[in-house]
């Protein structure tokens, strides 16, 4: 049971980052602002993924760590948008 909400986990985290992140970065890049998005609420993001990614690496645990690793790079994205627009 446990390895099924391991998987589980994997794959939402996976869509997660990969969907709804990597649009609102497209989305981002198309309009060219950030207007809208709570620059507070991305710096969290950021630290809840690295967070996690930092725990799945220290644990060996890589369906925790490779999700939250490519969250983090989104977000860490999102974050220099900040800077640019």
């Amino acid at each position: 049971m446990l390895e099924i909400i391991r998987w589980s986990t994997f794959l939402s985290t996976i869509l997660m980052a990969g969907f709804g992140y990597s649009d609102q970065l497209r989305l981002i890049l198309k309009n060219k602002n950030t207007e809208g998005l709570s620059s507070a609420m991305i710096w969290l993001a950021f630290w809840v993924w690295v967070s996690y990614a930092l725990y799945g690496f220290i644990k060996k645990d890589q369906k925790i760590f490779w999700p939250n690793f490519i969250g983090a790079i989104l977000v860490g994205f999102i974050l220099l948008t900040f800077i640019f627009y």
